[in-house]
């Protein structure tokens, strides 16, 4: 099979790019290892479109995030994926939070957040009479939106424009010969069948680093490698669920490692809570991820409390689990995207794209955007 670009990975960002692809006249394949689109952390996520507060101004992730909350809400609504632009506050829930507060205030304007807000105590009762808090940062562009209708969408988008899909299909090895790299895949009966194609989009996600690797990369220099993070997330009771309108966050943790445990809610009006944070042990085997740790109800329910006190904890059941692909420890300094053309490690036309996390699903359409910025130079 003689293809012009091959993208490894049906999550969200896989899609994306692959609809991208295909709207640009390539054709276009899709191997993905599980028997479906979206199965690791495209589908077990807090589903919400971004701002851009967080992230450093300048990088990948504060500029995509900042143009994709205006984009999003407009292709989705072409497309008829659910969106709703409910708005959020980051709350400093004592007065000595004040300074981090203004401090991420002030970076969402230097990013070209609009619509930015800083609320009193006084003003925050207003939209939210059940939130406790110091003060807020309110984001009237930060929503929620359906990501399996959003994955679905780029997945009909890119079939209609020619491109091909294989399911339960694994990526083995790759090379370059001769300007095109001859990569080497295995169904589920064990069968490996050679693919050939002029450009390879890795969109592997939580494995996007050894996918990497198996064309050769020392995913160490390259400070490539993945440290795998686990969330969970818990339910809150049909009664307090009515209480919130709003997404709710506490002012984000050092480094980025997480955005704290914060109040999501879904498209029936469910709130969420979560995700906590727990790096996983390399030893621990994929099919134990996702078992849901119901010990962890107490911390929740302490973290939440502070400032949602009208939640009790059996207000809290066990909901879902996600992994995410982090390209740092916890001691690190905030690390961007990794969108990579690799000319100089000898591999024109592969593009890896690495720690692709939050704001990832946000950032989906853009970043196969700036894929084939990339390709089509």
């Amino acid at each position: 099979m003689d293809l012009d670009v091959v993208v490894i990975g049906a999550g969200v960002v896989g899609l994306a790019c692959a609809a991208e692809s295909a709207k640009h006249g390539y054709s276009t394949l899709i191997v993905e290892r599980h028997e479906s689109f979206g199965q690791d952390t495209s589908s077990r996520n807090s589903e919400v479109i971004h701002s851009g507060i967080y992230y450093p101004t300048g990088s990948l992730k504060a500029q995509l995030c900042v143009k994709a909350n205006i984009n999003l809400y407009r292709e989705c609504e072409r497309a008829d994926v659910w969106t709703r632009r409910c708005g959020k506050l980051i709350v400093a829930i004592v007065p000595e939070e004040q300074d981090q507060l203004e401090k991420l205030y002030r970076r969402g304007i230097k990013n070209g957040v609009e619509g930015l807000q800083l609320l009193s105590q006084a003003m925050v009762k207003l939209i939210e009479p059940d939130i406790k808090c110091h003060s807020a940062i309110f984001l009237p562009s930060t929503g929620i939106i359906d990501s399996h209708q959003l994955m679905k969408s780029y997945l009909v988008e890119a079939k209609e424009n020619g491109a091909e899909t294989a399911f339960g299909v694994e990526f083995v090895s790759g090379r370059i010969r001769n300007g095109k790299y001859q990569l080497s895949v295995k169904d589920i009966s064990g069968e490996v069948v050679e693919i050939e194609s002029k450009f390879v989009i890795n969109s592997g996600g939580l494995y996007a680093d050894k996918v990497a690797e198996r064309f050769g990369i020392d995913i160490d220099k390259a400070e490539y490698r993945l440290h795998h993070n686990r969330g969970h997330y818990y339910q809150v009771s049909s009664t307090k669920s009515k209480l919130i309108s709003h997404l709710v966050y506490p002012l984000p943790h050092q480094h980025l490692v997480s955005i704290g445990v914060h109040i999501t809610i879904d498209k029936a009006g469910q709130v969420k809570l979560g995700p906590d944070m727990d790096y996983l042990n390399p030893s621990i085997p994929e099919s134990d991820w996702y078992v849901f740790d119901e010990s962890r109800k107490d911390k929740f329910y302490n973290a939440v409390k502070k400032y949602f006190p009208a939640l009790e904890k059996d207000d809290l059941s066990p909901g879902q689990v996600g992994v995410r692909p982090k390209l740092k420890g916890s001691e690190d300094t905030i690390k961007d995207f990794i969108i990579n053309e690799e000319i100089e490690k000898g591999l024109p036309g592969l593009v890896n794209l690495i720690g692709i996390e939050s704001p990832g699903l946000t950032c989906s359409r853009e970043i196969a955007r700036e894929v084939f910025k990339i390709l089509n130079n």
